[in-house]
């Protein structure tokens, strides 16, 4: 009995730290909450032959895909998917390590390339990184926008604006199974199985928005009812441990 109120003490544990982080990145830009999943575990007899309930165990942190809202913030180089699709992420020093992501807050570095807030950069749909002018034919840089095609439009002094590189979106039949690193980031897995990067729009990647950034897909309120939910639960098994405790102290004396 002891052992199968500890799984409980450690599942709602596990649950509480879930929760408490989806609450605590409810306002970063395209967070992705997070389940935790359960399972029974039960032990076998070996003279009844029989499955004994042996509590429960932690099956996997699931992360939840769903797109957020979008919220409007009129900087060029805010980008956000109206669909399922992932920008394509790459490491200037390597620029074969890849990753994926929903958080389209970008901005030009000095050097004209389209980056992430910490260096990585966006890559085009041939996956090559994204870099323009600020300067051409002596004309300063004078507009920058990206279109709902995925097209860098760029203009030039009082030029009208022309497409440049054309934005990749990642599409993946099961995103769930994408590996979690962090910033917002996901690195492919076999099961996440990658159906292919393409032109936005294209296979269900969905149109892109400029000026816009997608918000969290956290529901304050449901995931404040499921830690209320979750301590609650603690605090029953904490209540048993006490209780046996009690028994034993009893049968000992």
């Amino acid at each position: 009995m002891l052992n199968i109120i500890k799984t409980a003490l450690n599942a709602s544990s596990h649950k509480v730290s879930v929760v408490s982080n989806n609450i605590a990145n409810a306002g970063t830009t395209a967070f992705k909450r997070s389940e935790a999943i359960f399972e029974d575990f039960y032990l076998q007899a070996e003279r009844e032959g029989l499955a004994l309930g042996s509590g429960a165990r932690l099956q996997s942190n699931r992360v939840s895909h769903n797109p957020g809202q979008f919220k409007k913030t009129g900087v060029s180089s805010d980008l956000a998917v109206n669909g399922h699709g992932m920008f394509v992420l790459a490491n200037p020093e390597a620029t074969d390590q890849v990753s994926f992501t929903r958080n389209g807050s970008f901005q030009l570095d000095e050097n004209g390339f389209l980056t992430t807030n910490d260096g990585q950069l966006v890559l085009s749909r041939t996956l090559d990184p994204i870099q323009i002018q600020f300067e051409k034919d002596g004309l300063p840089l004078s507009e920058f926008d990206v279109n709902p095609e995925g097209f860098v439009m760029t203009a030039y002094g009082v030029g009208s604006a022309e497409p440049g590189a054309q934005l990749g979106l990642a599409y993946f039949n099961n995103p769930a199974a994408l590996a979690q690193v962090g910033n917002g980031r996901f690195l492919v897995t076999e099961d996440a199985a990658l159906s292919g990067v393409y032109a936005p729009g294209d296979s269900g990647t969905g149109r892109v928005l400029s000026g816009h950034l997608e918000v969290a897909n956290v529901d304050l309120v449901n995931e404040l009812v499921s830690l209320i939910n979750t301590q609650q639960a603690f605090s029953a098994a904490s209540k048993a441990i006490q209780a046996d405790n009690d028994m034993v102290s009893r049968f000992t004396r």
